[in-house]
């Protein structure tokens, strides 16, 4: 009586009132359109249904990794699920919602597959569905913003024009080191951050004598002003990016009262986020499941070397 498959365009309702009841929150057509259906990369998800009802869902969106010279392709799972009443059923002695990662796993190619879950799905995604790990991200924040700045090197500008108008060089995009890279070039940025459905996100642009020196996507949340990612040619402008970030809230966010970003401990700018004011503490966790064995993605590599931001959790 139970049923597995790729899900359908007419699912998508019956998909929507499950989230509703397992999460409590819409989840809305137009986001799960933006998510699953416009992403730039490619999203999937499947379905369990019983008596033809939607009882489980498992999706996840394809994103693209850079490591040592070449491309790597991932899943970022979200939105998995299973209606209350048939959680632990089993389905030729499995879970329903473990067939269902099994049938995403056979049907679509990947080198390993990430998420950003909560403590309990996260203990859960070692034990049932045989992830490598988990561990914390680390979650930077300024709560007392100064309000008499020192004359910075950086100008700010703000809009979505500049995204259009200033070309992202691909030396910010990519780096030449050791380090696990989320790449997110023109197409997912315009899908990730412009295009989103229901979220509003600034970007801002950092010039010294009319030379672009980087670039910055922030929103704010609860009255916090969230750093969703940076671009910049070297770590060494970070800092005074973020000190541009913190003038330009003083003065143009008046409702902010403090500033939040995620930096990985192992990142050359935390040694100097302490020196202008930013205290850390642990965040949400993140784990992976390394599918590809031959992609070189460790647990030393995916916990020591991805560098990720706050951005690469927001969508899901």
């Amino acid at each position: 009586m139970f049923q597995l498959r790729e899900y359908q365009d007419g699912d998508i309702e019956g998909i929507i009132s499950l989230y509703k009841l397992c999460f409590g929150k819409d989840l809305g057509k137009e986001v799960f359109i933006w998510k699953y259906k416009q992403s730039p990369f490619g999203s999937r998800g499947y379905v369990g249904l019983f008596s033809g009802n939607i009882v489980a869902f498992y999706g996840g969106i394809k994103m693209k990794f850079y490591y040592k010279n070449r491309f790597l392709w991932a899943y970022q799972f979200c939105d998995v699920m299973t209606h209350p009443e048939y959680r632990g059923r089993l389905m030729s002695k499995k879970p329903l919602i473990l067939r269902l990662s099994e049938a995403f796993y056979e049907n679509n190619r990947m080198d390993f597959a990430f998420g950003f879950p909560s403590v309990r799905n996260a203990r859960l995604h070692v034990i049932t569905f045989k992830g490598e790990a988990y561990s914390f991200v680390k979650l930077y924040k300024k709560e007392r913003l100064e309000k008499r700045l020192r004359p910075l090197f950086f100008d700010v500008e703000e809009g979505w024009d500049c995204f259009f108008t200033y070309e992202m060089p691909e030396k910010y995009l990519i780096k030449e080191d050791d380090s696990l890279q989320l790449f997110k070039d023109y197409n997912y940025i315009v899908w990730r951050y412009y295009s989103s459905p229901t979220k509003k996100y600034r970007f801002l642009v950092f010039k010294r004598f009319n030379r672009v020196k980087g670039y910055a996507i922030v929103t704010i949340k609860d009255g916090w002003l969230e750093i969703l990612d940076i671009f910049t040619e070297g770590s060494n402008l970070i800092k005074i990016i973020l000190m541009a970030i913190e003038r330009y809230a003083v003065n143009e966010l008046k409702e902010v009262v403090g500033i939040k970003a995620w930096f990985h401990p192992k990142e050359e700018i935390t040694n100097l986020l302490k020196n202008i004011g930013f205290v850390s503490e642990d965040g949400i966790p993140f784990g992976y499941k390394l599918v590809n064995k031959e992609c070189g993605v460790t647990d030393d590599v995916f916990f020591e070397r991805y560098f990720y931001r706050m951005g690469d959790y927001d969508a899901s």
